[in-house]
């Protein structure tokens, strides 16, 4: 079964050596916001650990064709986990500093999501801000805070755009053609959206 931890915002990169990410968000940070607003027609932004993820949602898709939910798991922070979703979507990448498309699918099925191997921002733009359902489907007595970007995630048919810096990204390591340090803006669609099979582990 699929989990992801609670604000488990980490990169499928991992770091060699240190490095200063306060530093390059700074330099990152006015890059961002002046794209965001060049690009989106409505720009916000949520805040996480500090940084900026400017969006817009174009649409919140079918409510009722999904329920986020957590799941217990003592190793998780506050004690759950989110259950991952099998995740279909329709996706456009571009650099933010050329405006250059570097990754693009956007067949009618979509391609499925790997939650182990994607960056940060996928969490922070599909899953909720927090959680109010246990495994079974019932209420939480307190939701558990998770930190996405909308209050109840996006469902089948939702649509946002998101202009990412690089710590939610890939970091300060390259993949393929997207090079080191480099903010992200992404147009995500989600075409379908179910629970997880076996073989969707984050």
């Amino acid at each position: 079964m699929g989990l992801v931890t609670a604000l488990g915002f980490s990169s499928c990169i991992d770091d060699e050596e240190p490095f200063d990410w306060a530093a390059q968000y700074e330099i990152e940070r006015p890059i961002i916001e002046a794209y965001a607003r060049e690009n989106l027609a409505n720009p916000q932004y949520h805040e996480i650990q500090g940084m900026r993820i400017w969006y817009e949602v174009i649409a919140l898709g079918d409510d009722a064709s999904y329920q986020y939910k957590v799941i217990s798991n003592p190793n998780a922070q506050g004690g759950y986990a989110i259950e991952a979703p099998e995740v279909h979507v329709r996706y456009t990448t571009r650099l933010v500093q050329t405006d250059a498309v570097v990754r693009s699918v956007d067949d009618d099925e979509g391609e499925e999501l790997a939650w182990n191997n994607e960056p940060a921002i996928w969490q922070a733009a599909l899953f909720p801000r927090e959680i109010r359902y246990d495994e079974d489907g019932e209420l939480l007595d307190e939701p558990v805070e998770f930190g996405g970007i909308t209050t109840n995630g996006l469902k089948r048919g939702g649509r946002i755009r998101v202009v990412t810096p690089s710590y939610f990204a890939y970091r300060n390591g390259s993949s393929g053609n997207i090079p080191a340090n480099s903010p992200l803006f992404y147009d995500i669609e989600i075409v379908e959206i179910d629970e997880p099979s076996s073989n969707n582990n984050p």
